[in-house]
C-alpha cells in the first residue's frame, strides 16, 4: 500500500466496494499503530468493521507485508486467537526535535522503536530562510544515511519551541518568512504529510502515551530548559485552545513585585524568575560572589559556556549555591503549579526538562509550595511526578503527534 498519499492511490481506484475495502485497510493500520498487538475480534469491535471482512483485509495486509502474526492472545474461554501487529518495516517515521539552539533527528519504525541511531546538531532558530533551508538540508542528509526507501517514510513529526498553531501550520515565533505557512515550505519540500507542534505539547503527549503505564486522562506536563513550556491533556485528549495556543502559561505575571523583565516584555512572569534562563542569571550572580565554587570551576571546564544542565550538574555534586538557586526556583514554580491545580485539577503532573535532571533539589520545593498555595482538597488527588523519557522526550514527542493524527484526514473525509 502506498501510504504516502493515500489520494492519490484512491483516486486512480475504480468502484465503491475498491475505495471501501482500501479505507477499511487504512482503519485497521491505524488500529495497530495507535494499540499495538491486536486481535480479530478486538479490530471489530474497535474500528467498526464485521469480523469476516476483518479476517480478509488483515489476509491482504499479511500478505502485503504491512501485517504479520505475533503470536496467540489470552483465552477468553475458547482456542486462544491469533494476535496481529505492523510489520516493524510496514512504514516509518522521522521525529524532528528542535530547541532554540540544537536540532536532533531520529527515524522510528511504525511500531515506534528507533530504527536508526540519532543526531544531534547545532542550529539557531530565527526566521531566516537560510536556516529552514540549512534544517532540511540536514534532514536531506539524515535520510540519505539510513539507506530506507523514501516512500516507506510517510511523515515527519516536528517538536518545536514558539507559538505553534499545529492546525493552520504556523509558528509565529520561528521560521516565519515568505508568503507560504511552515507547514506548506515542509510539505513542498519533502513531499510527506508533515505534523508541527509546540513542544511542550508535544513531549507531554509523548509522556503520555509512551511513559510509565497509567489510567490518568487529565495531565499536565511542566517541562524546563532555557524556557517553561506547558502541556493540557484533558479527558485523554492534548488540549490545544481556539488559536493553537494554550498553554503559555509561563508568561502570566504572577510576581510583578520583582524587577525582572520577561522575554515577552512583561515583568514579573513565571519564566522570567523560574526558568532555565533565570537559573542561569542567578548562577551568574552566584560565581561572581565565589569563583571557587564547584559551579565556577564547572564553567570555566566548559569554556565559559554556562546553560541550566551545567547548574543542575553543580547541585548534584554539591554546589550549595546551586542547590539554593533550584531550591527559589521550584518554590516559584510550586506557586505557578498551585494555580494550574486550582484551575484544572489534574489527576497528574509531570516535570520534566532538562533542569528536571535535579530530582528532588527541585521537586521538593515545589510540592512545598504546593503544599502552602494550593487546596489540599484540591490537590489531594494530584501526583507529582518526574518525567520517564528523559533526553529523548522531545523526539518522542514529534512520534506522539504523528501518532495522534496519521491518517485521520483520510479517515475523516472518505471514511
Amino acid at each position: 500500500m502506498n501510504l504516502i498519499n493515500p489520494q492519490e492511490v484512491i483516486s486512480k481506484m475504480e468502484g465503491v466496494v475498491e475505495i471501501k475495502s482500501y479505507l477499511n485497510k487504512i482503519k485497521i493500520i491505524k488500529n495497530l499503530y495507535l494499540k499495538g498487538a491486536n486481535t480479530a475480534s478486538e479490530i471489530c469491535t474497535e474500528v467498526g468493521i464485521s469480523l469476516p471482512t476483518v479476517n480478509s483485509l488483515l489476509g491482504d495486509l499479511m500478505s502485503s507485508g504491512e501485517v504479520i502474526k505475533q503470536g496467540r492472545a489470552e483465552s477468553q474461554g475458547g482456542r486462544k486467537p491469533d494476535l496481529y501487529r505492523l510489520a516493524a518495516d510496514a512504514f516509518y517515521v522521522l521525529s524532528v526535535d528542535l530547541s532554540k539552539y540544537t536540532m536532533s533527528l531520529a527515524l522510528y519504525n511504525c511500531n515506534h522503536e528507533l530504527a536508526h541511531e540519532k543526531e544531534t546538531h547545532k542550529i539557531t532558530l530565527n526566521n531566516e530562510k537560510e536556516t529552514f533551508d540549512q534544517l532540511c538540508d540536514q534532514i536531506d542528509h539524515y535520510l540519505q544515511q539510513t539507506g530506507i526507501a523514501s516512500e516507506k517514510v510517510i511523515a515527519i513529526g516536528f517538536s518545536m519551541p514558539g507559538l505553534v498553531d499545529s492546525v493552520g501550520g504556523v509558528n509565529y515565533t520561528y521560521l516565519r518568512f515568505g508568503k507560504k505557512t511552515l507547514l506548506e515550505n515542509l510539505e513542498s519540500r519533502f513531499q510527506k504529510k508533515i505534523f508541527l507542534e509546540n513542544d511542550a505539547r508535544a513531549m507531554t503527549l509523548a509522556e503520555f502515551k509512551f511513559g510509565s503505564d497509567h489510567s490518568y486522562k487529565n495531565v499536565l506536563g511542566i517541562f524546563i530548559g532555557w524556557g517553561i513550556g506547558l502541556g493540557i491533556i484533558i479527558d485523554g485528549k492534548i488540549y490545544q485552545g481556539a488559536s493553537g495556543f494554550a498553554g503559555e502559561f509561563s508568561h502570566s505575571p504572577i510576581f510583578e513585585s520583582r524587577d525582572v523583565t520577561c522575554t515577552c516584555g512583561k515583568k514579573g512572569c513565571l519564566e522570567a524568575v523560574a526558568s532555565g534562563t533565570a537559573i542561569v542569571r542567578m548562577a551568574e550572580e552566584a560565581i561572581k560572589l565565589d569563583k571557587d565554587s564547584i559551579l565556577a570551576r564547572m564553567v570555566r571546564d566548559h569554556q565559559g559556556e554556562l546553560e541550566p544542565g551545567l547548574v543542575v550538574e553543580a547541585a548534584l555534586a554539591g554546589d550549595q549555591r546551586a542547590i539554593t538557586i533550584l531550591s527559589e526556583a521550584g518554590l516559584d514554580l510550586g506557586r505557578g503549579i498551585s494555580i494550574l491545580i486550582q484551575l484544572l485539577n489534574p489527576e497528574l503532573i509531570i516535570i520534566g526538562g532538562s533542569v528536571a535532571e535535579a530530582n528532588q533539589y527541585l521537586i521538593t520545593p515545589i510540592q512545598q509550595a504546593l503544599n502552602i498555595y494550593s487546596m489540599a482538597k484540591s490537590r489531594e488527588k494530584t501526583q507529582l511526578a518526574l518525567y520517564q523519557l528523559g533526553h529523548d522526550v522531545g523526539l518522542m514527542g514529534g512520534v506522539g503527534v504523528v501518532n495522534e493524527k496519521l491518517f485521520e484526514d483520510v479517515i475523516n473525509r472518505l471514511g
